[in-house]
């Protein structure tokens, strides 16, 4: 059995607070960061714009922090999730949605895999899991781009993909445009697809300060083909300090970190 103690919790957890204060109290963590770029910015920001078109659909919970042990020879390691946005109706269903905006055809491939794995962590508690990824579409090619790059004096080897050529490869993956997506907790797993124009749109007054000048950085992040950081771990037989500092999820711990604790 890889996966071990799962539960879902809020960012207010105590348990989960003590291991934000842990990492933050690592030395190596409080080595400068590079101040986030405009295009990542966004994709916060794109988080916030999609959670809230959500709750027309239904209320989601704020318990989007997974805990587990996963086992790792004779060893439990201590891990946490944070999911974009869930939908938890009742103790044996429940909906986890990954939000992507990217201009790489490659981050759909990437958000299901992620959504898959969390889908296998969760259904130690629940049995039915459907997952969904609300793609954003910041520029992934289209065909008549990609035919034009194709006749140029710069084509790769390779053609680029489509999103068209990517429905028509797996059709067993149901793709909806934002504007017909109904959810389904009997849908297990779904693509809802945005354009920037959609996330400036339902920001509405917000949509002026939304960080869409992308000239301080060259390309995508998600152009560059490497594997994602490991997640931050800690062996529940180890010493909390020992924790590993390189956590993708180090923005995300520290802003939780400095929110006051509920008295």
């Amino acid at each position: 059995m890889r996966f071990h103690r799962v539960r879902m919790h809020d960012v207010e957890d105590p348990h989960y607070r003590a291991y934000i204060a842990a990492l933050m109290a690592t030395k190596t963590n409080h080595k400068a960061i590079r101040p986030a770029s405009n295009r990542s910015i966004f994709g916060s920001e794109t988080e916030a714009v999609l959670r809230d078109w959500l709750t027309q659909f239904h209320p989601l919970s704020a318990k989007r922090y997974v805990e587990y042990d996963e086992r790792s020879g004779t060893q439990l390691i201590r891990k946490y999730r944070e999911l974009d946005a869930v939908y938890h109706p009742n103790p044996t269903h429940i909906h986890i949605y990954e939000i992507k905006a990217s201009g790489q055809l490659r981050s759909i491939t990437r958000g299901l895999r992620q959504l898959n794995e969390t889908r296998t962590i969760l259904t130690r508690i629940i049995p039915h899991v459907s997952c969904t990824l609300l793609l954003v579409d910041t520029g992934i090619i289209t065909p008549e781009e990609r035919d034009m790059l194709m006749a140029s004096a710069d084509a790769p080897i390779h053609p680029p993909g489509t999103i068209a050529e990517y429905q028509r490869e797996h059709p067993e993956l149901p793709f909806h445009p934002h504007t017909a997506y109904r959810p389904h907790l009997d849908e297990p797993t779904a693509v809802v697809t945005f354009a920037i124009a959609d996330i400036v749109s339902m920001a509405g007054a917000d949509a002026a300060t939304l960080h869409l000048d992308w000239s301080d950085e060259l390309e995508d992040p998600s152009d560059v083909d490497h594997e994602p950081p490991p997640e931050t771990t800690y062996s529940s037989h180890d010493d909390a300090a020992e924790a590993d500092a390189e956590s993708p999820f180090a923005a995300a711990l520290r802003k939780a970190n400095e929110r006051p604790s509920k008295r």
